[in-house]
């Protein structure tokens, strides 16, 4: 679906499903996966006899059913309302539609072919959802160790804390002495 095709109304009611989801959005947790640490967060369905959230109990956290689903226009959508397309080289880009669809770099993708499809796509207006700092971007010089930061610094110390000049000295005994 091209957002050419579609009319103001409907981009319109796309952009109201995308805040409908993100509001309707549930965090569905395994059970009592918060008291032990053996249990990982990832959903799964309550089995037991007795089990409250099996049960629907109120105070209870939420079982995972149909009328959580997002709506039918906006379920597989990117946030910012473009379809995501995986790219996993240049020659992928050829069938993205920058109006409608997005990229994203498959994280399998190295460092020199990543660049290439950041540069191909910024060239014809694709939006590339996952960029990273090219390696120009980076910091070349690694810091400077401890050892020379202490010896600048007791430098600094020592320029301030050196005896002045015998004319400075004689200036301040004049003035101070009468």
């Amino acid at each position: 679906m091209a957002l050419k095709e579609l009319n103001e109304t409907q981009v319109r009611e796309i952009r109201r499903l995308l805040k409908v989801r993100k509001r309707n959005r549930k965090e569905f947790r395994r059970y009592l996966s918060w008291r032990w640490t053996k249990l990982d967060d990832s959903w799964r369905y309550p089995k037991g006899r007795d089990n409250k959230v099996r049960l629907q109990y109120k105070g209870y956290p939420p079982k995972v059913k149909v009328g959580y689903r997002a709506p039918k226009l906006v379920r597989y959508l990117h946030p910012s309302g473009r379809r995501e397309v995986l790219v996993r080289r240049v020659e992928d880009l050829f069938i993205i539609d920058p109006a409608t669809e997005a990229a994203r770099i498959a994280s399998s993708v190295g460092q020199r072919k990543r660049l290439q499809i950041i540069q191909f796509a910024k060239n014809f207006g694709i939006h590339i959802l996952n960029p990273r700092k090219p390696p120009e971007m980076r910091l070349e010089t690694p810091p400077q160790p401890l050892e020379e930061k202490l010896e600048k610094l007791v430098e600094e110390i020592e320029a301030e804390e050196r005896p002045k000049t015998e004319s400075e000295r004689k200036t301040t005994s004049e003035s101070g002495g009468s």
